[in-house]
């Protein structure tokens, strides 16, 4: 490829990985947002579905035999998994599944989960069950915009995002090695950092001794557009990369390019 095609290609890399971290990122927010449109309590499922569940337990309870459950609806079952510490607050706490009947008949639920022998009278709070005649009618009451919108799960929009990321990010890397190659060939680099003065500025750029530079020589600045917007004189230069200094009263931006005169 010559220079403009890896710039080309560079370019759409660019955009490619920025788009993808965008859309990861709009994923992981939405998904996250879901935990704070909605209570802990509610839970949206269809007939004969099994999903996770989850909360606190107002007594000790040492096993998932001490456990118990009551519900509105003989469709509603739960099976204990464990009793385990929370997460961040270390309060007690059991997990286990929801198994919802075949037949039952769409519509609000509760069901508590209590201690067989319970210490105190304070219950834990009742979830929410809200049963749904269709899987596309309890897509659209999702709080995830995502699902809402393509019927799967925005950490798994933002997990898909993650090798376009890579593999973009991967692509401009391979491509800019390429382009320095293409540029340093011709007697050209790329301005990489710029410190302003009080009598100008600092450029440091990727051609050195290797590349026929050294010190007191002269390369001449080229900008976005190609246009010359001044000389640096080169103060330091190793075998790679040099540091010259610019006397212009024009902006000089990480960016610009560098050819010897």
């Amino acid at each position: 490829m010559n220079l403009g095609q890896v710039n080309r290609w560079r370019d759409l890399a660019g955009k490619i990985a920025a788009a993808c971290c965008v859309i990861a990122l709009l994923g992981l927010v939405d998904g996250l947002l879901v935990h704070f449109r909605e209570p802990a309590n509610l839970i949206k499922v269809l007939p004969g579905a099994s999903v996770d569940i989850n909360g606190e337990l107002t007594d000790e309870a040492h096993q998932v035999e001490d456990l118990t459950f009551t519900s509105d609806s003989n469709q509603l079952k739960v099976t204990f998994a464990v009793i385990h510490k929370g997460y961040f607050l270390g309060g007690d706490m059991w997990r286990g599944r929801l198994i919802v009947g075949p037949e039952i008949s769409p519509g609000e639920y509760n069901l508590s989960v209590i201690p067989k022998r319970a210490a105190s009278s304070r219950k834990a709070p009742a979830f929410r069950i809200i049963v749904f005649p269709e899987a596309l009618s309890l897509r659209k009451n999702s709080a995830s915009v995502v699902r809402r919108w393509f019927g799967v799960s925005a950490f798994a929009v933002a997990a898909g995002c993650l090798p376009g990321i890579l593999l973009a990010f991967g692509a401009v890397y391979l491509l800019s090695g390429r382009r320095e190659a293409l540029l340093a060939a011709s007697g050209q680099a790329e301005v990489y950092r710029v410190t302003r003065g009080d009598d100008g500025y600092e450029i440091h750029f990727g051609l050195g001794t290797d590349h026929g530079i050294s010190p007191g020589a002269s390369v001449a600045i080229y900008d976005a557009a190609g246009q010359q917007v001044g000389t640096a004189t080169v103060e330091v230069a190793s075998r790679t990369t040099s540091v010259g200094s610019v006397a212009s009263d024009q902006p000089i931006e990480a960016g610009y390019l560098v050819s010897r005169v």
